[in-house]
This record gives C-alpha cells, sequence and structure tokens, in this order.
C-alpha cells in the first residue's frame, strides 16, 4: 500500500486525530493573533475572478456545495473557536461518523430517528408533493420546522435542495426494491445501501477526480498507494479544519437558480426561511450547477485561491453565533464575523502544522517565499506583506499555504498537491474502513449501482446525470 506515515496521534472514532506533530506558537502571540486577523481580512476577493467570461475557470459551481455536503457527512464540530485554544483534537467530539454514510440524511436509523422517517419507518420524509411535479423541498413539520437529521442541511438554499434530492433518491431506491424485499427492515437497509454506494461512487469517481491533482489522485485512487497508515481511523483535525476548507474559495458571490432569478451570497446565508417551504420560485434549475443537467448553461465556481467571496467579511449570526462572545484565550475581545479570519484563528488553536511542514513530510516541492508573497510581475502583495512581516513565509498556515498552492500551480481549477494528499488520504481511509462502503465490495467497485427507471436499467456516472434526473425521483 505505499504507507510510510503513522498518525502523530490518533483518536476515538468519534473523535478528531492529529496527522503531523502540533506546531510551535510563536513568543510573542498578541503579533500572531493580529498578523493571522490581518490576513484573514486581506483574503477578499475584488470581483475579477468570478466574471463568466473567464475560460480558464472549469469546474461547475455545483461542485462547491456537493463539497460541503460531503463535509458535512464526514464531520461535525460544533466548538467555539475558543474551545480550540483550550483542547487538543483528541477531545473534540466529532458528531458525524467518520464514514460516507449518508448521516446527513439518515442521522442514527428508523429506530432511534424516527422524526426522519415516515410511518412505515422505510422513506425517508421529504417536502409536500406539488400539481406540477415532485418536491424540491425538504421536510418541513407542522410547526413550521425543518426535519432533518443534521440542521447544517439547510444552512443556505442550494444545499437545502440538494438535500432534498439525497432524500428522494432513497425514496426512489425504496420503491426499486419492495417488490424483492417483503420485510421493512431488510428494505430499508438494500435501499440505504443502494443510495450509501451512489454517494460514495460520486464522491469518489466524479468529485473528487474533478478537484484533486491528477497525480494524486491517479496514486491513491487508482493504484490504492496511501501513504498514511491508520490503526483505527478517525478524521484528522488536518482535514477537517485546513484541507476541506479549499471549498470556501469556491463560493461565488451570486447564483442563477432559474432564468430571471438570481440570488446574491448574503440572501442564501443563515436558515431562512427559518419556518415553512421555500417558495417555488427558488427552486433551482440543476443546469445552472452542473452542466448537462438541464438546458442551461452552469455558471462556474470561483477558482480555488487566497481570496474569498466578498459577503464571507460577515457571516450572520446565526452561523457563527452570538457575535460578542469573546474569545478570550486569545485575547479576542469578540467572536470574528470574517469566515477567513475564523480559519486562520481556528488552525493556529489546533496548532496545525505548517504548509511547509505537510509538504515535506508528503515529499512534495515546498514553495519558495517568492511564491507565497509575490504576484506574477514580482511585486509583493499585501498578502505577502503580513506573512514576511509576521515571520510566516517560512512556517505559513496550512490552509492559506493550501489555497496559494492551487492558486499557482493548478490556476484555482483543481487542489495543489498537499491539499489533494490531505483530501484523497482521508477519504480513501474512511471509505476502507468501513466494511459497508461500495470500496470493499468487489462486484461494486468499478461501476455504480443499477437503478430501475421507466425507460430501463441505468448507472449514475456523474453528478450532472444524477441531477439532470432529480426531477424523475
Amino acid at each position: 500500500m505505499g504507507y510510510c506515515l503513522k498518525p502523530f496521534r490518533e483518536s476515538a472514532a468519534n473523535h478528531y486525530c492529529r496527522i503531523f506533530a502540533p506546531s510551535q506558537l510563536p513568543a510573542d502571540q498578541d503579533r500572531y493573533r493580529e498578523a493571522l486577523m490581518a490576513l484573514g481580512s486581506a483574503m477578499i476577493d475584488d470581483g475579477s475572478r468570478v466574471s463568466d467570461d473567464r475560460p480558464e475557470i472549469l469546474v461547475d459551481c455545483g461542485y462547491t456545495y456537493f463539497g460541503q455536503f460531503v463535509a458535512h457527512d464526514l464531520t461535525k464540530d460544533v466548538s467555539s473557536i475558543d474551545e480550540a485554544w483550550r483542547k487538543e483534537p483528541e477531545e473534540l467530539e466529532n458528531l458525524q461518523t467518520p464514514k460516507l454514510d449518508l448521516g446527513v440524511l439518515y442521522g442514527d436509523g428508523p429506530e432511534s430517528s424516527g422524526e426522519l422517517y415516515e410511518d412505515d419507518h422505510v422513506r425517508l420524509k421529504v417536502g409536500s408533493s406539488r400539481p406540477a411535479g415532485r418536491s424540491f423541498d425538504i421536510c418541513v413539520g407542522a410547526d413550521g420546522g425543518r426535519i432533518l437529521a443534521d440542521d447544517r442541511g439547510a444552512e443556505n438554499l442550494i444545499l437545502r435542495q440538494m438535500t432534498a434530492v439525497f432524500a428522494r433518491l432513497h425514496n426512489f431506491a425504496v420503491e426499486q426494491f419492495r417488490g424483492e424485499i417483503a420485510a421493512e427492515k431488510a428494505l430499508f437497509e438494500r435501499a440505504r445501501l443502494q443510495t450509501q454506494w451512489q454517494f460514495q461512487w460520486l464522491v469518489c469517481r466524479d468529485y473528487l477526480q474533478t478537484l484533486l491533482d491528477p497525480k494524486v489522485y491517479k496514486k491513491v485512487f487508482g493504484e490504492s498507494r496511501s501513504t498514511i497508515r491508520w490503526d483505527t481511523f478517525s478524521i484528522p483535525i488536518e482535514f477537517s479544519a485546513a484541507a476541506m476548507r479549499f471549498g470556501h474559495a469556491m463560493v461565488r458571490p451570486n447564483y442563477l437558480f432559474s432564468f430571471g432569478q438570481e440570488m446574491r451570497l448574503p440572501k442564501m446565508f443563515g436558515r431562512a426561511p427559518d419556518r415553512g417551504t421555500l417558495n417555488e420560485k427558488l427552486e433551482i434549475k440543476w443546469g445552472f450547477f452542473f452542466q448537462g443537467a438541464s438546458p442551461e448553461g452552469a455558471l462556474t465556481s470561483r477558482p480555488i485561491d487566497t481570496r474569498l467571496s466578498e459577503p464571507f467579511q460577515q457571516l450572520p449570526p446565526d452561523l457563527i453565533g452570538t457575535p460578542e462572545i469573546a474569545c478570550p484565550h486569545f485575547r479576542i475581545a469578540q467572536n470574528p464575523a470574517q469566515l477567513a479570519v475564523r480559519t486562520l484563528l481556528r488552525g493556529a488553536g489546533l496548532r496545525l502544522a505548517s504548509g511547509q511542514t505537510v509538504a515535506r513530510a508528503f515529499g512534495e516541492r515546498v514553495m519558495s517565499t517568492q511564491e507565497l508573497s509575490q504576484n506574477g510581475e514580482g511585486e509583493e502583495t499585501e498578502q505577502g506583506r503580513i506573512l514576511r512581516e509576521a515571520g510566516l513565509l517560512q512556517e505559513t498556515p496550512l490552509w492559506y499555504y493550501i489555497l496559494k498552492e492551487s492558486e499557482l500551480l493548478e490556476n484555482g481549477n483543481r487542489v495543489g498537491p498537499i491539499g489533494s494528499r490531505l483530501v484523497a488520504e482521508t477519504i480513501h481511509a474512511a471509505l476502507r474502513s468501513d466494511l459497508r462502503s461500495y470500496f470493499n465490495q468487489p462486484s461494486a467497485n468499478n461501476s455504480p449501482p443499477i437503478w430501475k427507471f421507466p425507460d430501463g436499467d441505468m448507472r449514475i456516472y456523474w453528478l450532472s446525470e444524477l441531477f439532470r434526473l432529480a426531477p424523475l425521483i
């Protein structure tokens, strides 16, 4: 298998592990904090890299939110930034299983999470059907509240409707096997397994293959040459707090839901509408998100680089908690509202290894100080100045380094080498450690499961195919 790394510290499956030794905090922590906050504040897009006239940006914008869906299925850490400074990763609880098992849909199953299921304990509850077609929304209870295994499924309007598609896919699987399996429990298990395998296939064969460095993807998934050897697998903090957060840079400031229905990012934030079903005007035409899902042309994502969409400068309180709550262990007067600042501070509190340390451990080329600090014309950037003055050009925060690598080496279209290694190794290990995953089923490993549609049997190979079929399921 090619193992050469053992995690620095493993943990129980419902906590986090650490692949690399913790970094040493600088002696002057006030200066360090101020530098990270300045760096995060400088990571704002001026709008020049989201134009749909840029042919070199190749990734459909739907991959941004599928990646968020994947991340939510693997990790849920509700600790505060302040807790990140007071606790080790193995003390932080992961409220999701470290498996791609669609726990965000199924919860703990019909017996323990009965509120998610219809009276037959087999089908998942979804939004009410409409006269003109199937529901596009998640289920809403009698009191208007959302019925979800993971409330992050309603974190924005795109993720909310994507969650509904997978819930309907499970119900489609139920009806596919109903004639073969009479027992309710067995029917549920078979439909869940079918849906999980399809999800896992799309993660590995479409999402990761599209977004990761091709050489890394081939080594880890094509040749099964993993670098990291876990005895007990749990989600690494380097994945959850840095590598998988590359998707933050992909978020556009605006989206088209349908013709004439543009949605700006602030309106998508929060868990609005907090009560009731979505207005039909907000139904997504998935062709705007995945090329070929419907006749519309897909918008592209933002590039994976060291800038985030401007609305990330001020996250709403319902996403971050009360802004007035201080972080005393890092002498911060209030809970920061900027996403980049929050990510950098959390990574510092967790003492994540630097990007250079991770690159050396994986045998990848370390980016030069010039690459980290200068633009294409050889001029020092504002971010580069902050890194230089803080002494962070040799020990660069891991998340920032991963984004910079993608920006310089992949033009923002893919994750760079070390980010790809962390994402690929983590998801590969999650699948290998789950005996029920499609990775561990020789009969299923080379193709996705078969779905029975009125026009005949079909295999769903790509996300665009799944969302093209969404109106039929």
